[in-house]
């Protein structure tokens, strides 16, 4: 796909839907109904933590369930997108910086919500910060907890460093208590307005912003290949047991992250005119994460499957066709791999890629890796490590075919639409791009949107 191919429309039908009085009536319902799942699931979230885990469909033999895989997924997103930046700050790719600001905000934002999923996950949640202040150095879940703390400080950083410009600008030309935000969020920074002085300024953000991502592609390869490695270690787990583990997490990671970053910036942020040559790019990379992602699977299967342990094939079994099927052939390869390798590549070469399809793409990549998540936690934890063991007593707690129950729905729910709600604001009162004019104060009596996200 060359970086001609997309339509060089400004006026895409996305864009003029979303200024329509449809896309307007859109936009409210799509409000209403995200605030609604998120004033519901956070008031589950909290009975959750109230009453403890016995309201939940996990037991002796699936301790991890829906919760885990989220976990997973998000940290995912967030170690794909941030190692997609380093990209620019790192590898000096200037075709794609227009999205290193979205970048940086998605991997943090995801961050932020993978960490709220294992604290649900936790049996004494109140007991979170013991793993800090009495670290076992010899496990892995101790290091992965350090890394994401060092992770989180490198990401509030680059953003800073990204936007500590246009914070500063804007804490002078917007009025009241948005422009008293702003000036805290740029930690009272004062960005020069002399062309010269700006320019080495613009040179010494650049260069921490190398040194960040320098420093964070190890870490940000540490805290998913490190998730990776909480499973590989699990030696009574045959289908997790392999040293290829890390890689697959982080391969999934790269095309989850980047297909989301697809999604956003067609559909939430977009900025037509510079994202003819970038998406195309963007999408061949994920493209290819998405393939090598396919083909470890394919490696797992064969080395499962030849193998031949019944440990090791049962859950292959129970994904393929057992009651996991439908995960695994329409969620994982339909809607995850062939749809939008569909989208991307099949059509005559003379024919101009739009835009809308390309964040289409990465909105079913961003969807079928988490069929991935939930196939690498819940048809592992189905095959009892003693054969007959969910058998032995009459349990609920021991069955070994786990189904999420509406709690843990409910619960999941509510903490994604919340998280996409706040970050749909956030998006669009920072500065997502350089140079982008602030928002038009609330009030003033205008929009909350400012003109960039048009």
């Amino acid at each position: 796909m060359s970086a001609s191919a997309v339509a060089e429309d400004t006026l895409s039908p996305w864009l003029l839907f979303r200024h329509s009085a449809a896309g307007r009536v859109t936009r409210l319902l799509w409000n209403i109904t995200m605030w609604a799942v998120a004033v519901f699931g956070i008031g589950v979230l909290l009975y959750r933590l109230a009453v403890g885990l016995g309201i939940t469909r996990l037991g002796s033999t699936v301790p991890w369930g829906l919760w885990v895989a989220f976990y997973i997924y998000f940290i995912g997103l967030s170690a794909g997108s941030f190692l997609l930046s380093s990209l620019v700050f790192v590898f000096g790719l200037k075709s794609l910086e227009t999205l290193s600001r979205l970048a940086v905000v998605q991997a943090f934002v995801c961050l932020l919500i993978g960490l709220v999923f294992i604290f649900l996950d936790l049996g004494h949640w109140e007991r979170f910060y013991y793993v800090m202040r009495y670290p076992q150095w010899h496990s892995v879940l101790a290091w992965e907890i350090w890394f994401y703390n060092a992770y989180l400080v490198i990401l509030l950083m680059e953003q800073f460093f990204l936007m500590r410009c246009d914070l500063a600008r804007w804490s002078r030309e917007v009025p009241g208590a948005w422009g008293r935000i702003y000036k805290v969020l740029s930690l009272g920074f004062i960005c020069p307005d002399d062309p010269a002085q700006k320019a080495q300024c613009d040179r010494q953000s650049a260069r921490w912003l190398y040194y960040l991502g320098a420093i964070g592609i190890p870490i940000a390869l540490g805290v998913h290949g490190g998730t990776g490695a909480i499973f590989a270690v699990v030696k009574s787990r045959p289908a997790w047991y392999s040293p290829i583990f890390p890689l697959v997490f982080i391969i999934s990671a790269l095309a989850s992250g980047g297909g989301l970053l697809l999604f956003l910036r067609v559909f939430v942020v977009p900025e037509p005119a510079k994202d003819r040559e970038t998406l195309p790019q963007v999408a061949n990379l994920v493209a290819g994460f998405l393939i090598f992602d396919v083909l470890l699977l394919f490696l797992e299967f064969l080395v499962g499957i030849y193998g031949g342990m019944p440990d090791h094939t049962e859950p292959y079994r129970l994904m393929t066709n057992g009651p996991f099927a439908w995960v695994f052939w329409f969620q994982q390869l339909g809607l995850g791999v062939a749809i939008p390798l569909l989208l991307l590549y099949a059509r005559p070469s003379h024919t101009k890629y739009k835009a809308e399809e390309i964040g289409i793409a990465g909105l079913l990549i961003f969807v079928g890796i988490f069929g991935v998540r939930l196939n690498i936690v819940i048809p592992a934890l189905a095959v009892p490590v003693l054969r007959g063991f969910d058998l032995a007593m009459a349990s609920p707690r021991m069955h070994a075919l786990y189904v999420p129950n509406w709690v843990e729905w409910m619960s999941s729910l509510g903490v994604v639409a919340l998280a996409i709600q706040m970050t749909r604001w956030a998006l669009h009162r920072l500065p997502m791009r350089e140079h982008q004019e602030p928002p038009v104060p609330a009030a003033a009596g205008h929009g909350a949107e400012p003109a960039a996200a048009a």
